[in-house]
């Protein structure tokens, strides 16, 4: 657990920090530099023999990761004019779902065969591929505004803005209740619900698999209406719904309210990285995904705990599912009080 964790530990730590950083000298050489350090410390994990050494990679591939999520979106809006931002942030918004659904069970049939070694030598193969695609391919955009240093007083306007932290509160409720699922779908529907493990690993990655398709629709119809906040207080509220739902659901009806959860969550992550954008200037876009991946990452660290908590304290499936349907309720509530249309 905790070697799972401190990777993520330096996105909290250091996001702030690392949008001051990304502020001053943009993210074409940063990105490099960072994604050959996610490969570093990948490669490091991977040579391991002890704990201390295992964290150590670890801790170096979440420093990497930190520069990589605050840094990534704020290319975005250099290339895509507000009327455009949402599509462009939802295929951005694929990110995550596809990662996960490619990385998960190609790293555990590396690890059973080869060795839990193995899908970090995979992984620095594929964090130096990308810091050469990245090197070639990222430039910075024709709306980058202009490069200059950002004065204390403009940074105290961005960590001050009011929709950049209740868009990033929205992100943090939202990753705690979907994470807090993921983490414990599979677990949840052996022990409560009496399914095998492989049909509880495939209904528990329907969520997932759904999200993908419809997430860059999403971010395409709020730019066709001109509209974002309605997304995401419908989606949130749909998703607490389905959570709900499923602890009563089964067979069909359980497959039928994954994939409705699945819909309803694609509707919230093009939309929260397109509010901190539309809110801030372009010389400020660093410290303002800062503060998105500040929310984000106190998100997933408390999510897989909770869910534990939860199952632990009312053993019950029901109540379990509620207490994560709270956090959806919550991003809805918070949703609601933008000033975005």
């Amino acid at each position: 657990g905790l070697l799972m964790s401190i990777a993520v530990f330096p996105g909290i730590f250091l996001a702030v920090p690392v949008g001051l950083v990304v502020n001053k000298y943009g993210f074409r050489l940063l990105g490099f530099l960072s994604t050959v350090l996610v490969a570093v410390g990948s490669f490091t994990t991977a040579l391991a023999n002890t704990f201390i050494t295992a964290m150590f990679g670890r801790f170096i591939l979440g420093v990497g990761g930190a520069f990589i999520i605050v840094g990534m979106p704020t290319v975005i809006p250099q290339w895509f004019s507000h009327k455009d931002l949402g599509k462009a942030m939802g295929i951005y918004g694929t990110n995550m779902p596809v990662a996960t659904i490619t990385a998960f069970p190609i790293s555990t049939i590396l690890a059973q065969d080869f060795g839990w070694h193995y899908p970090f030598y995979v992984g620095t193969m594929v964090a130096l591929i990308t810091a050469l695609i990245f090197a070639v391919v990222i430039r910075e955009g024709p709306l980058k505004g202009e490069r200059r240093p950002v004065g204390v007083e403009e940074v105290k306007r961005a960590v001050k803005n009011a929709e950049v932290w209740k868009a990033s509160l929205v992100w943090m409720f939202f990753n705690t209740a979907a994470i807090a699922f993921l983490s414990w779908a599979k677990t949840l529907f052996q022990d409560f619900k009496g399914l095998d493990p492989f049909y509880s690993s495939i209904m528990a990655s329907v969520f997932m698999y759904v999200a993908v398709a419809f997430v860059p629709l999403f971010g395409w119809a709020s730019d066709r209406s001109g509209r974002r906040k309605p997304f995401m207080v419908a989606g949130s509220i749909t998703m607490a719904l389905a959570l709900v739902a499923t602890a009563y659901a089964s067979s069909l009806s359980l497959l039928l309210t994954l994939m409705v959860l699945g819909i309803a969550a694609a509707t919230v992550p093009p939309i929260v990285m397109t509010i901190p954008p539309e809110s801030l200037p372009p010389n400020l876009a660093g410290t303002a995904f800062s503060i998105v991946t500040l929310c984000q990452n106190i998100g997933i660290t408390l999510s897989a705990p909770l869910g534990g908590y939860l199952i632990q304290t009312t053993g019950d499936l029901s109540l379990t599912f509620f207490g994560m349907s709270l956090f959806s309720f919550a991003a809805a509530v918070t949703a609601l009080t933008l000033k975005n249309k």
